[in-house]
């Protein structure tokens, strides 16, 4: 598969690159606006098989189907020409299929790798491009163009069968090993359906002590049992999260991408009269991760903040900030009250928004403020399937490791007094693409 990254858009300003858990590239081009465009891209040869029939896919995302829209689509091997020499064959978009990992794939064309082009001079070009003028849906992202041998479909009557073995086959099972770790968790759990020779190297320690994270030695003590291999101990850091920092931070691994999550207790957070217990009180829960959480007993200035360093998160990795909660007795006066957030990286501008914890208020109540939210960003709560509540504050990018994030969730401008809410913690995930 060639990146998206690789690709020559055309009005590249309306795309930026994001990072995408489901991605296997770090980066992504994600549409910003809808916009007619071209794309253009180019592979070498030689990084495919000789003579074999190959098709070309485009990868991608989209918040809406892309219907009743016709595309161009153009995919020939073009030997010492510009790409103003070739002539592209007009396709029609093909049948959208949705693909195991969470990927749509449209097919756009066939070429023969004849076997000739093994020379660094020679090339594929490839275009996309619209028939008609037409607009492509903001939020689209491209994964990349995927190269893959033509199936063979024989006589009507015979079973339609696989394409030629793969040349990875021949290699030794230790260095198939190496390069699927050199991939994904996903990745990796789909490559071992290729052949018992991919399904014998994925089991491999090899494998899967690269998606441990460096520290994982020290985490073992924290389980009952003894781990036969690193599989099976990575996927118990997917299922049960272990407790860090003096059961101050919950740390587990997002399943899809090996990624770090972390769910810091309000011990380590600034809560406003956090310590009257006329205001606020630490209890033990059965549910909760950690020994002990904070419930709002009854306060009239509510604020929350603090923050953490990123050192605990991964690196070049957008994350989802939110608060995992639940109500108690309708969380009187703060539960239908829009409640300010903001996050953001220590010495820069954070992002806020409004959240609430319960919903909006019902109508006839609260008029005025609802005017206020219409030209804010305004996040409700959902369910999780632990029991629990989120809502989410905000998003940040964490590049290097080397920064500090800080978060903040104030209700101050209503002299009510408020009550019910207990809260478990702030988790950071990584960022679902929307």
């Amino acid at each position: 598969m060639l990146s998206g990254k690789e690709l020559d858009l055309t009005f590249s300003t309306f795309w930026r690159l994001i990072s995408d858990p489901d991605s296997r590239f770090e980066k992504v081009p994600q549409l910003v606006t809808g916009i007619p465009f071209k794309i253009y891209g180019v592979l070498k040869p030689k990084l495919l098989s000789p003579d074999t029939q190959y098709s070309a896919y485009v990868v991608y995302k989209a918040k809406d189907q892309i219907q009743d829209v016709q595309k161009s689509f153009g995919v020939g091997v073009i030997v010492h020409e510009t790409p103003e020499g070739a002539k592209w064959e007009r396709l029609e978009l093909t049948k959208l299929e949705k693909r195991e990992d969470g990927w749509v794939e449209a097919k756009f064309g066939e070429f023969l790798n004849d076997g000739g082009f093994m020379d660094d001079h020679d090339e594929i070009w490839f275009r996309i491009s619209e028939i008609k003028y037409s607009y492509w849906t903001p939020g689209f992202i491209i994964q990349g163009i995927e190269f893959r041998p033509v199936k063979k479909i024989p006589d009507a009557g015979d079973l339609m069968h696989a394409t030629m073995p793969s040349p990875f086959d021949s290699l030794p099972v230790d260095c198939i090993s190496t390069i699927i770790s050199f991939t994904s968790p996903r990745d990796a759990c789909v490559s071992a359906s290729v052949s018992k020779t991919f399904e014998s190297a994925v089991k491999s320690d090899t494998v899967w002590e690269k998606f441990l994270p460096s520290e994982y030695s020290s985490l073992i003590p924290q389980y009952s049992r003894v781990f036969l291999s690193k599989k099976e101990l990575y996927f118990a850091l997917c299922d049960d999260p272990v407790l860090i920092e003096d059961g101050k931070k919950s740390f587990w691994l997002e399943k899809a991408s090996g990624k770090r999550c972390i769910m810091l207790s309000l011990k380590e957070s600034s809560i406003t009269w956090g310590t009257s217990p006329q205001y606020w009180r630490w209890i033990s829960i059965p549910e909760s991760r950690f020994e002990k959480i904070a419930e709002l007993l009854n306060v009239c200035w509510f604020d929350i903040g603090d923050g953490m360093h990123t050192r605990y998160l991964s690196p070049r990795t957008h994350y989802s900030v939110y608060i995992v909660f639940k109500t108690k007795n309708g969380c009187p006066n703060l539960g239908d009250s829009p409640v300010d957030v903001g996050v953001g990286l220590v010495g820069q501008e954070p992002s806020q928004k409004l959240i609430y914890f319960i919903g909006p208020p019902r109508r006839g109540r609260g008029r005025g403020r609802r005017r206020e939210t219409e030209t804010r960003d305004v996040t409700r709560p959902e369910a999780r399937e632990d029991g629990w509540m989120e809502a989410e504050l905000g998003e940040f990018y964490n590049d290097s490791c080397c920064d500090d994030i800080s978060f903040s969730i104030i209700k101050t401008n209503t002299p009510h007094w408020k009550s019910g809410l207990i809260v478990q913690g702030i988790e950071f995930r990584p960022a679902k693409i929307r």
